[in-house]
């Protein structure tokens, strides 16, 4: 009975791994640099992610929801995106520089019939909301980000490939519902991506321009992602997860 305890208190814990430390390495025409995030939590919920940069991100919660992301750079606040949700489902993401308090950018979410998103960007000037033409459209599967089309009279689709492996983000309590807007990591796929298609498009229809990523990916015990590398000698990003 011990060796069953044992054992059970090991799947608990591969469970709900969580990322520690994660090594951003890029090769740009030949030239390498590295960034070193450092993650910490209140149990699975992600209290800051600091870059080696100086950079870093501090959330804040209410329940089991992410309601604020404060940036700073170099111990000053740089912005502040505040998230509001109805239903469970992100509603809104409103952004707030502090050079700048009386503009901000808002983004409001559509949850549409046939079971995609919508997001319709704006800026609100001295509480004036002006809408901008465009918009993006996210297309989920099996809970993955699978396709992201963005039309603002020209149109870009992304069409993504997934493994069955665990996103390193997975357990992140709330992360899954902020969709693809943290600028540095996958937050809304509970996998991860194998490959990614970019196909542009003219105001006309015509495809102008196609490009693929192919990432190859390496895994621990638990199938929880460890490294991540897309590119080749010349340009190349390579992303090492420490839990």
């Amino acid at each position: 009975m011990a060796s069953c305890s044992s054992d059970d208190s090991s799947d608990v814990a591969a469970e709900t791994l969580l990322p520690k430390k994660i090594i951003e390495t890029t090769v740009e025409n030949s030239k390498s640099g590295s960034l070193t995030y450092t993650l910490t939590y209140d149990g699975n919920k992600i209290k800051e992610i600091a870059g080696s940069d100086a950079g870093r991100s501090v959330y804040t919660y209410t329940g089991d929801l992410i309601t604020k992301v404060e940036f700073y750079v170099s111990g000053s606040l740089y912005y502040t995106d505040v998230y509001a949700y109805e239903g469970g489902k992100l509603a809104s993401k409103i952004t707030t520089a502090e050079s700048n308090k009386t503009s901000q950018d808002k983004l409001t979410f559509v949850y549409n019939a046939n079971g995609t998103i919508t997001s319709k960007a704006s800026a609100v000037v001295n509480k004036v909301e002006i809408p901008y033409d465009g918009t993006t459209t996210y297309t989920f599967s099996n809970g993955n980000l699978v396709s992201t089309e963005y039309v603002d009279g020209e149109k870009e689709i992304i069409t993504s490939t997934f493994d069955d492996k665990k996103s390193p983000f997975t357990n992140i309590t709330g992360a899954k519902l902020l969709l693809d807007l943290d600028d540095n990591f996958d937050f809304a796929s509970l996998n991860n991506a194998l490959k990614h298609v970019t196909v542009t498009y003219d105001s006309d229809g015509k495809i102008t321009q196609t490009a693929t990523v192919t990432t190859t990916n390496k895994y621990n015990a638990s199938n929880y992602l460890t490294e991540a590398f897309a590119g080749d000698a010349k340009d190349s990003e390579k992303l090492e997860i420490t839990y």
